[in-house]
């Protein structure tokens, strides 16, 4: 199946596309992948649907905002659509279906017998209706329905790259996004978590005290010093002692422990963060692996690279998804072509060790077109 995939994360910096042609197991062939930035009246959209989802009581309506945003992030989608098969001469027609994730506002884990609550806004139906192609979304809610984490789910596809790189098992996929999560591949099956955050309270961090998106290349966290008592208090909260499978919403962590701390150290100190959570969780999941391999938007933070491959050196070489001949910036992007495809053929995206869910289990919902739109992206 030919897939076009796409992924939107919790940084609001843009949308990744990429063309992945694949029967959801081992064949993966690529095609072009693009990185666009987001608009800021989108972001400013999602940026209020986000903080109304975290003030939002459990059993009370859904805020409006979700509406507006849902339609919002849909029509980016389709204008970065637009662009995305005018620029790479491609016809839409040629495709099987279209794999989209969504914009996460919300997530909040399973506990104490209680399902997680997942939100991933997105119009299904309005993207299938204007492309007129299949739309396969909502990955994650079948899951929390059957009691799992709903993340991280892109485990199954770092399997298959993994694999179809022939590395020597085990090894350790980093995703370094807004949070952090690892993928342990095994021959004899997979573990996933997030480990804590990866770039999410940086971004915050340095936006709040000088208005920029992010701290590019890491240059202002290395002219800190980290102070390690707060790295220490932050590693106390108790999801650092909970056990695999577990995820994390974005804004589980505040800037709190950090706000005395001048712009540097504070950063320093939140990179520093990143590291040690990254390291305590791969030391518990009591692997020796082969290689830890770097993906996400983090892996372009220079600074932290380097201190990546400093603190984590004893554990295993650490390599970045291009050392492997991955594309880094479309895996997420790619993820979700794979899962797409996974879908329509019934197969499972999350696991036992991925997701804590008690069986493999399929997700996706598919929406087929209702009609041809003549206001096709094509």
């Amino acid at each position: 199946m030919k897939i076009i995939g796409f992924m939107t994360g919790t940084s609001l910096d843009g949308i990744d596309m990429a063309v992945l042609d694949t029967d959801g197991e081992a064949q993966l062939s690529f095609g072009a992948y693009a990185e666009k930035p987001m608009r800021v009246e989108v972001r400013a959209v999602l940026e209020a649907a986000t903080k109304a989802a975290l003030q939002w009581p459990r059993g009370e309506t859904e805020p409006e905002i979700f509406t507006e945003a849902r339609r919002v992030i849909a029509d980016f989608h389709l204008s970065a659509l637009d662009e995305f098969v005018r620029e790479n001469d491609l016809n839409l027609q040629d495709f099987d279906a279209l794999g989209v994730h969504g914009q996460t506002v919300l997530h909040e884990r399973p506990k104490a017998g209680i399902k997680g609550r997942t939100v991933q806004l997105f119009d299904g139906q309005y993207f299938a209706d204007r492309t007129g192609m299949p739309v396969v979304c909502d990955f994650r809610q079948a899951d929390i329905e059957a009691g799992g984490e709903a993340a991280p789910l892109a485990p199954v596809y770092h399997r298959a790259l993994a694999l179809a790189s022939g590395m020597d098992l085990p090894v350790v996929v980093v995703n370094l996004g807004g949070v952090a999560n690892i993928t342990v591949v095994r021959e004899d099956g997979l573990t996933a978590l997030d480990t804590g955050p990866a770039s999410g309270l940086m971004d915050q961090w340095i936006r709040q005290h000088t208005g920029a998106l992010f701290d590019e290349n890491g240059a202002v966290a290395a002219k800190g010093g980290p102070d390690m008592d707060v790295v220490t208090q932050y590693l106390s909260h108790p999801y650092f002692q909970a056990n695999a499978p577990k995820s994390l919403d974005r804004y589980d962590f505040t800037l709190e422990p950090v706000a005395s701390l001048g712009l540097e150290d504070g950063m320093a100190t939140l990179m520093a963060f990143t590291v040690e959570s990254l390291r305590h969780e791969i030391e518990r999941a009591g692997i020796k692996p082969n290689a830890i391999v770097l993906c996400g938007g983090g892996r372009n933070n220079l600074h932290m690279v380097s201190r990546l491959r400093a603190r984590l050196a004893d554990l295993a070489e650490v390599k970045i998804a291009e050392d492997m001949g991955w594309r880094g910036g479309a895996i997420e992007a790619e993820a979700f072509a794979y899962m797409a495809a996974r879908s329509l053929r019934g197969l499972p995206i999350s696991f036992p060790g991925t997701t804590g869910v008690k069986a493999p289990l399929t997700g996706g919902v598919v929406h087929q077109p209702r009609r041809a739109s003549q206001e096709s992206a094509a």
